[in-house]
């Protein structure tokens, strides 16, 4: 037989309410938000007895002749055995088992314990719908609570009563709480007004115009521009049937970066929950703002973020093909938006385009893409290239670039995130067209090859400055190229980047020039590819002076790496160094001489 003893478990208020301000709430305003919530869930609480009812929410702030704040609303109410059930048992909620709970924000039975942060004590004054008596209940910090029934006859409703901390009676101020207010209840279906003094406001008189669906875009624009304080390219609506999302989604003016955090304006049932999209967005929708309210979504307890669930889950995708059909049709809607956007956030659509083939069909053509001519559209480049050439990394692009510019071949630059897989793609989509990787290695294989056999010159020239390099472990090509004015190009092997010991593969398009492929893998050195058209390697032809000519070689060498972006080692800046002292050293001898 189990002799045990069950107890039940014992809950600090005090402690309780040091975690809800320090952990779970992230600043003490959160009970503007708690306070709204509770009567806004009353009033919809009292429209399931009666749809006709006019609910209203009217906040009284302390003033010169009242220190209390008090909210009120004229919804259900609450009888004694609920208060004693669901403002004294911390996790009780009226909402979360009603057949109608989807209806209300609040379910998690804590939001009104928000309020001892600002406050020691909380008095609930409510005459329930079902009843003809008010009651009084107060909570104390210390967790003690007592209810008295109220003698005069009160209107079906509730009133919380405040009296502020010292620490926090800033936030009772006019201008502190009215903002508190416009920002938690700006698009709530029912009048909120605030009064302070002699004077009254209603905070939420323009309503959600953007939730309605006679707003036009010029309205929407509008909205937008007020909410972000940004005027953007365009809006256009966003519904989905999961999670009942509702809004507006604006096309930022300005290119936004990949990683950037972009502000929105979530609210669910239509109240304020945050600042984020809350994991609604698409990753690649950098370039969107919205104003969006979920009805069928769930926030998790502290209402500052949703509950990332299937229901989230299909609102996000319906959300993402929404915009993507945007884009698909934008074009014919309006050309001149069409063209902002493009010339704005190309490479956002490039980004959505590498996953989607319909959009990149829709605007390929379009998109811009640098090259060594300069930024061409799509369309242009296919229409003069029979075949598209380009470069997979930022490296090869900047050696490239200004020879084969003088060769006469136009060379994209695809070092950008998710533009050497769209051409790809673009290839794979199209047969007809020709797109080819090309790198430094291929290009010296279509210079102009030299024949030295035929020249005791040049034969001369490639075993000296073979030997000569052969101590860098590089090796020598001599070759016709333009432009003339370049004396040397460097050329690493394919797979080398910033190393010049990287063993390559089979597929290097050095191989074949260099007569080094094998087998087994074998080391392919670099190569310095001497322009023999060049007015400096023709004056070297018939250079004999030992000191002389491989200081030129090294200076030719360094400068190379450096035109073609590639590293330089302390010995090999020091090697370039002890030639040019040396040829200047000689230049002064010589002279003096003279």
């Amino acid at each position: 037989m189990d002799d045990s003893q069950q107890y039940l478990f014992q809950v600090n208020l005090k402690g309780m309410i040091s975690l809800l301000s320090e952990h779970l709430y992230s600043n003490p305003n959160t009970f503007v938000r708690e306070l709204l919530q509770n009567g806004v869930d009353a009033i919809t609480a009292l429209r399931t007895m009666d749809e006709n009812h006019e609910g209203a929410i009217s906040i009284y702030l302390p003033d010169s002749k009242h220190s209390a704040l008090v909210f009120e609303d004229n919804g259900i109410g609450l009888k004694e055995d609920e208060i004693h059930k669901f403002l004294a048992v911390i996790g009780e909620s009226s909402k979360r088992e009603a057949f109608e709970a989807k209806d209300y924000i609040g379910k998690f039975g804590i939001g009104l314990l928000s309020c001892f942060v600002v406050s020691n004590e909380i008095i609930v004054e409510s005459r329930s719908a079902l009843s003809e008596t008010a009651v009084r209940w107060t909570g104390k910090s210390d967790g003690t609570y007592h209810i008295t029934k109220i003698e005069e006859e009160r209107p079906i409703g509730s009133k919380v009563i405040l009296y502020p901390k010292d620490e926090f009676k800033y936030l009772f101020k006019l201008e502190v709480f009215r903002k508190n207010l416009e920002y938690y209840g700006e698009a709530l279906p029912m009048p909120i007004y605030l009064h302070h003094e002699e004077s009254s406001y209603w905070i939420n008189e323009s309503g959600a115009l953007w939730l309605e669906p006679s707003a036009s875009k010029e309205e929407l624009l509008a909205i937008g521009r007020k909410a972000f304080n940004t005027g953007f390219l365009d809006a256009f609506p966003i519904s989905t049937s999961d999670g009942g999302v509702k809004g507006v989604a604006y096309i930022l003016p300005y290119k936004a970066q990949f990683s950037g955090k972009q502000t929105h304006k979530l609210f669910l049932k239509r109240m304020f929950l945050s600042d984020d999209d809350c994991r609604l967005l698409p990753k690649w929708a950098f370039f969107i703002r919205c104003i969006l309210n979920a009805d069928g979504l769930d926030a998790i307890a502290s209402r500052e973020a949703l509950v990332y669930n299937d229901a989230l889950k299909g609102a996000k995708k319906e959300i993402g093909e929404t915009i993507k059909a945007y884009l698909k049709s934008i074009g014919l809607i309006d050309r001149s938006i069409y063209q902002k956007l493009i010339s704005t956030h190309y490479l956002h659509l490039k980004a959505i385009a590498a996953e989607d083939n319909e959009l990149l069909q829709v605007f390929i053509d379009d998109l811009p893409f640098e090259t060594n001519k300069g930024v061409r559209t799509f369309r242009n480049i296919r229409e003069l290239e029979s075949t598209i050439f380009y470069t997979p990394n930022i490296d090869d692009f900047k050696q490239v670039r200004r020879i084969a510019g003088a060769q006469g071949t136009l060379i994209i630059n695809a070092a950008y995130t998710f533009e050497e897989e769209l051409l790809k793609k673009i290839q794979r989509l199209d047969q007809t067209l020709k797109i080819e990787q090309i790198s430094p290695g291929s290009l010296l294989n279509s210079f102009h090859a030299i024949d030295v056999s035929s020249d005791p010159q040049l034969a001369d020239f490639e075993i000296r400055a073979t030997e000569v390099l052969k101590k860098l472990n590089c090796t020598c090509s001599l070759k016709r190229f333009s432009p003339e004015d370049t004396p040397a190009i460097y050329v690493a092997p394919q797979e080398e980047i910033g190393n010049k010991q990287t063993v390559v593969s089979s597929k290097n398009p050095l191989t074949a020039t260099l007569g080094a492929f094998a087998p087994k893998k074998k080391a392919v050195l670099p190569v310095l590819c001497f322009n023999v058209d060049n007015k400096l390697v023709k004056s070297m032809l018939g250079l004999k002076d030992p000191y002389v000519f491989p200081s030129i070689i090294h200076i030719l060498y360094v400068q190379s790496l450096l035109l073609g972006k590639y590293p330089v080692s302390d010995t090999e800046m020091n090697l370039f160094n002890e030639a040019l002292h040396s040829l200047i050293i000689m230049g002064m001898e010589n002279f003096i001489n003279i």
